[in-house]
């Protein structure tokens, strides 16, 4: 990006000086797959697709785990090094040990996090591509009768409104399942420092939410 901005500092950018796309990221590349697994696969539209970007879900559901086991070692590396500076030293130097592994955690945490988010939007944003190119090839033959049933707007809608929400599932399908991998963890957490005082605490949790649930509906 920093050749791309000092270029457009010196003077108007035309289209020849923004770089072209990879090839893997167009959309005709990516209709073209999609439409190959359509003609070899009778899978419903959903897993057509979840077919065709399964290694980059995998892959982006792997940083997401790690991105939450080295975010919920955080709370732990702070236990030692407080029983540590209570005295509790287990071996020589632990204290600059936990340190060193805070700081590791932190720095994989956030590695984790940004592959995590750039995979699951790549991807999101190559399944709007081919779903966009396959609506537009689609209406291209939609005969006249067929054309007073889906209104321009309507396939407007589809385009806009709907290719983003389905390009958006890969980034909220890990989100879901981390977020609560990651509520147990921290409960898990809690327990072992607090003890069964933990109940009460989970007690409140549910109770916000379904004092919140209402509100949030409105």
């Amino acid at each position: 990006m920093n050749p791309l901005i000092k270029k457009g500092y010196e003077k108007p950018l035309e289209e020849t000086d923004i770089p072209a796309l990879g090839i893997e990221d167009e959309a005709g590349t990516q209709y073209s797959m999609f439409m190959n697994k359509i003609d070899a696969s009778k899978s419903s539209l959903f897993w057509i697709i979840v077919s065709c970007y399964k290694r980059e879900i995998l892959v982006s559901g792997f940083f997401a785990l790690l991105k939450v086991l080295t975010l919920s070692a955080g709370p732990l590396f702070l236990k030692e090094f407080i029983n540590v500076s209570s005295g509790k030293e287990a071996f020589k130097h632990e204290g600059f040990v936990i340190v060193l592994g805070l700081l590791f955690s932190k720095c994989l945490e956030s590695l984790a996090q940004r592959q995590w988010y750039f995979r699951t939007r790549r991807v999101g944003v190559q399944v709007r591509s081919l779903l966009s190119a396959a609506i537009y090839r689609k209406q291209q033959k939609l005969s006249c009768s067929a054309s007073t049933e889906h209104s321009s707007g309507e396939i407007m809608n589809y385009l806009m409104v709907d290719t983003y929400r389905i390009g958006e599932f890969p980034f909220w399908f890990h989100r879901t399942w981390t977020t609560g991998l990651q509520l147990c963890i921290a409960l898990m957490v809690l327990y072992n420092a607090v003890g069964p005082a933990t109940v009460a605490s989970v007690f409140v949790i549910v109770l916000t939410v379904m004092l919140n649930a209402p509100l949030a509906k409105q």
